[in-house]
């Protein structure tokens, strides 16, 4: 297969075209990894001194890959012994078939999400409906959303007045990372990050409408934040929430962040909790 652009956005293409699909480097620059509700079923590096494609597989298949394309398909590279049987790495410069190598694609997405419980499988199901954009914090309809979260805390909090020392820390001018979430081409959620130093993120301004919650939406977003941080070359994410958010507080439980010390802005605010995680 010749190793041209037009070949590397196409596989790249392809990987992003499965529902809730998107792409992440948890391992620095190259592979490009592609997940799926957190979870890795392809790792592709397009560098010319080592151009392939890694891919989930069910062990008998991939032994099956393995025999009939000999020493261009092998037992997936740089995986820890005990996953090599469930991964498979093509050659690239030697394989030239792309009909299979979309089919192996579309294998290793379904050899991920068969191991899904029923209920991320139903999360997946609605998410896949959606339709995500990165932006920035100029965005309106970013703009819109924050509006609807800034009055949906003041009916939880108690009123603006005991919100004000927060506004200044959540200007949308400062944020430039921003992932909005749409149905039928109508905004219903949204996600931020900024920079608070050279290795942590902030996340901010997550909102779920809530005619759109408890299908795990919060959760996909803050994967795809911790996505584009690392990409960005952050290690941690830190957040600040409120001690009476307590769906958003087990969420980020759940999704790994653990409480820390209030940070910052935050250090004399005892409402507030802080929690970080890396990634």
């Amino acid at each position: 297969m010749e190793n041209n652009s037009k070949v590397i956005s196409a596989i790249k293409k392809y990987c992003l075209k499965h529902s809730g699909s998107y792409e992440a480097r948890p391992f620095g620059e190259y592979p490009i990894c592609y997940k799926v509700m957190g979870k890795i079923f392809a790792q592709f590096n397009p560098e010319e001194k080592f151009y392939k494609i890694t891919l989930k597989c069910e062990p008998d298949k991939a032994n099956l890959y393995r025999q009939l394309y000999p020493e261009i398909i092998v037992r997936g590279y740089h995986c820890p012994p005990v996953q090599q049987p469930y991964w498979n790495t093509i050659n690239l410069d030697a394989f030239f078939d792309m009909d299979m190598l979309f089919q192996m694609i579309d294998e290793a997405y379904d050899t991920v999400i068969h191991k899904f419980s029923k209920k991320v499988k139903t999360e997946l199901l609605n998410l896949s409906e959606l339709k995500f954009k990165a932006t920035d914090g100029e965005d309106p309809d970013f703009a819109m959303l924050c509006s609807r979260l800034d009055n949906a805390l003041d009916e939880i909090v108690g009123g603006r007045f005991q919100r004000n020392q927060y506004e200044q820390y959540n200007k949308r001018d400062s944020i430039h990372d921003v992932i909005l979430a749409y149905r039928e081409g109508e905004p219903i959620a949204c996600g931020a990050f900024k920079m608070y130093d050279e290795e942590h993120a902030e996340l901010k301004r997550i909102y779920v409408d809530a005619s759109q919650r408890k299908m795990g939406l919060g959760a996909e977003l803050v994967r795809r934040l911790e996505a584009k941080a690392k990409i960005k070359g952050y290690r941690w994410c830190i957040l600040e929430t409120g001690k009476p958010l307590e769906a958003a507080c087990y969420m980020y439980q759940k999704a790994g962040y653990k409480i820390i010390p209030n940070y910052g802005q935050y250090a004399d605010m005892p409402d507030s909790i802080c929690m970080e995680r890396k990634i």
